[in-house]
């Protein structure tokens, strides 16, 4: 029970930072959560079936946003644009998380 809190708790936090980080840039994104999972999607709105989820994905713009992040020790799941939280993922490392994908999208927006 205690594990379950703390992954949900930290997911809210999660989907917080990321829908900061979009309205910030005013990007027309939206993040999808389950549980645990969090993810956010290259779309305004969530797909409503799998033709409408291949045409939101932006391969470029993904990879990029990947590499970067990568280059800044973080890792997303690489065929998402997905963060898992574990029982041991803390505060800071979320928090870590949402501070680099804002100044990666920065960056980006720069170019």
């Amino acid at each position: 029970h205690d594990a379950y809190a703390h992954m949900l708790e930290l997911a809210r936090r999660l989907v917080k930072g990321v829908e900061d980080v979009i309205a910030a840039h005013r990007l027309p994104w939206h993040v999808a959560n389950v549980g645990a999972r969090v993810e956010f999607v290259c779309s305004q709105k969530p797909s409503t079936n799998g033709t409408e989820a291949r045409a939101a994905m932006n391969l470029k713009l993904e990879a990029a946003i990947h590499l970067a992040l990568v280059n800044r020790g973080i890792l997303l799941a690489p065929f998402h644009n997905m963060m898992l939280l574990s029982p041991v993922t803390s505060e800071g490392q979320v928090d870590r998380l949402v501070i680099e994908l804002g100044n990666v999208v920065a960056e980006l927006s720069e170019r």
